[in-house]
Formats: structure tokens, C-alpha cells, sequence
């Protein structure tokens, strides 16, 4: 018999880089794809269960999976900040807890380089015992903060379950269709007057082959999973075709937040926030652990 890999957001663009690889991995039988969205279809070894990651019967449909992908998370942000961190952080506990129940031996959880915050005295290239900083008022930094710490001290009380953890940074790719597909497609972006930040990227198909490495290997622990490089943020913007402006970092904010609330933009300022400072670690420690290294530089991606 072969392995049964149970995965969360199984629509997500996350689920899109690893779900080819396991389609074709000889050891995989079959794969549990969990989504509240109706199933996109193309992988014939996908038993799909329209499901939602709080609900109470997730352990009967994670029953006899060896391996758990969490890639479930609202990214794209909502209105409505209650249900997103129901989602994000109660949806997640549920997640493991059903994990344990159901008898899973592997999870693999995926971070964000985020949580480290962007913050001016953010050294370059540090490795994960750079201290969590989470920019307050973003949403998505702070609920993957949050899970992390819950995380942590779940599975140290269930040693028998190997659990990684792989604080990504920003995923794009030809394939991309998401809420960050969006801000690179806009004709013009501002960013806040004064900053000069860098952008750290990791490529698709490196994202897919560190999900699956993790899966092949027994790595458990906290682990960076970037390019090697980071990039001049206006450069990036520019190379995709987008014409940047520059505002006073309280008019930004205040101007996202408004637009938001009116539905003409998709982010309010806590993205602003993120994109005020370079946030780039290494990834040394997972390199090392697995022999995993990023075929593509940000400046490639």
C-alpha cells in the first residue's frame, strides 16, 4: 500500500506547486484534498471532500492519511476580520487536532517569513532564531504568528507526529492567480515615500519541491524556504509592468484603508505596513537538512 497525503486548501495556488508532484510520486496512492471551493479537477489521485477546515467531522475525513499539507489560510483579505481569524487560527487548531485523532504520522504547516515583521533594523539574511516581530496591524502576519506559537507547544506534546514548519517567502510564478496577482497586475501601485525596500521571492517550482522534500524527509523543525537574493522592490513592480508612486506613509494608509472599506482596493494599510521594510532570511538550515536549494533568484522569479 501506498501513502495516503492529506491536503488542506487543495485549491490554493500553494496546493497547485505540490499537487503535480505527488500526482507523479510512485510511493503517493492517494491524496485527501480538503476545500471549502469546488474541486478544479486534474489529478487523478485527489479524493476531494468539499469541506471547511473548522468543521467537526475533519478527522473522519483526514482517517488513514500518513501525511498532512495545512495549506489552508484566507490570504486575500476580508472585511469581515472575525471570520478570518476563525479561519486562520481556530480552523488551524482544528486542523491538528483532527490530525492527531485521525492517526496522521507527518505534518507540514506553511508559514510566512512575514511574522518576522518588517521593521527597519531587520538584519539581511537571518536565519529563523531572528525574533518574531509581526507587524500589528496586519491580519496575516499576526494569525501566523499566533499559530506558530500554538503549534509549537501542540506537537511537543505529540511527539510520535513529525511536524514542519516552513515559513515561505512571497510565492509567485507564472501560475500565480491570487490577492498578490492582483497587486502586480494593477497599471500603478504607491508605495510609502522614504522606504527602499527589498523583495524577497521564492519561485513555484522551488515552493513545490521544498513541500515535497518536506514529505520525503523526516525534517522536523522551523525552516526559512526563499531564493537566495532579494530585489529592489520598485524594480520588481517596474518589471511587471507597473508604474510605482510614492506617498507619505500615513497618506498611503489612510488612502488603502478607505478604498478598502469602499471595495476599490483589495488591501487595507497592514500590507503597506509589510512592504515598508525588507524582510529577507536565509535558508541555509533547510538546505542543509534536506540538500533542497532554490533553482531561481528572486531576481529570476
Amino acid at each position: 500500500m501506498g501513502q495516503t497525503v492529506a491536503v488542506t486548501g487543495v485549491n490554493s495556488y500553494f496546493a497547485s506547486t505540490l499537487l503535480p508532484r505527488l500526482q507523479a510520486d510512485p510511493e503517493v496512492e492517494r491524496i485527501i484534498g480538503i476545500d471549502v471551493t469546488p474541486w478544479k479537477g486534474g489529478f487523478k489521485k485527489v479524493d476531494f471532500h468539499r469541506q471547511d477546515i473548522r468543521s467537526e467531522r475533519l478527522a473522519e475525513t483526514l482517517a488513514g492519511a500518513d501525511a498532512l499539507f495545512h495549506l489552508a489560510f484566507v490570504v486575500a483579505e476580508r472585511h469581515d476580520k472575525k471570520e478570518t481569524r476563525d479561519i486562520n487560527v481556530e480552523g488551524t487548531k482544528n486542523v491538528f487536532e483532527a490530525a492527531v485523532k485521525a492517526g496522521v504520522k507527518k505534518v507540514v504547516y506553511t508559514s510566512s517569513t512575514t511574522i518576522y515583521g518588517a521593521h527597519p533594523d531587520n538584519p539581511l539574511a537571518f536565519d529563523e532564531s531572528q525574533a518574531l516581530r509581526p507587524n500589528a496591524d496586519s491580519y496575516y502576519a499576526s494569525q501566523k504568528a499566533t499559530v506558530e506559537q500554538f503549534a509549537n507547544a501542540f506537537f511537543r506534546s505529540h511527539p510520535g507526529i513529525t511536524f514542519t514548519v516552513l515559513r515561505t517567502a512571497l510565492a509567485v510564478g507564472p501560475h500565480m492567480k491570487n490577492f498578490f496577482h492582483q497587486l502586480y497586475s494593477m497599471p500603478v501601485l504607491a508605495l510609502a515615500h522614504g522606504h527602499t525596500p527589498l523583495q524577497h521571492f521564492l519561485h513555484e517550482d522551488d515552493l513545490g519541491a521544498a513541500l515535497h522534500v518536506a514529505l520525503r524527509q523526516d525534517v522536523p523543525g522551523t525552516y526559512n524556504v526563499g531564493a537566495d537574493d532579494a530585489v529592489p522592490a520598485d524594480w520588481a513592480f517596474r518589471e511587471a509592468g507597473v508604474r510605482v508612486v510614492r506617498l507619505p506613509s500615513p497618506v498611503l494608509k489612510a488612502l488603502m484603508n478607505a478604498a478598502f472599506a469602499l471595495h476599490v482596493l483589495p488591501a487595507s494599510q497592514g500590507w503597506a505596513s509589510l512592504s515598508e521594510h525588507t524582510i529577507f532570511p536565509n535558508s541555509e538550515k533547510f538546505k542543509s537538512a534536506t540538500g533542497w536549494k532554490p533553482r531561481y533568484s528572486s531576481a529570476q522569479t
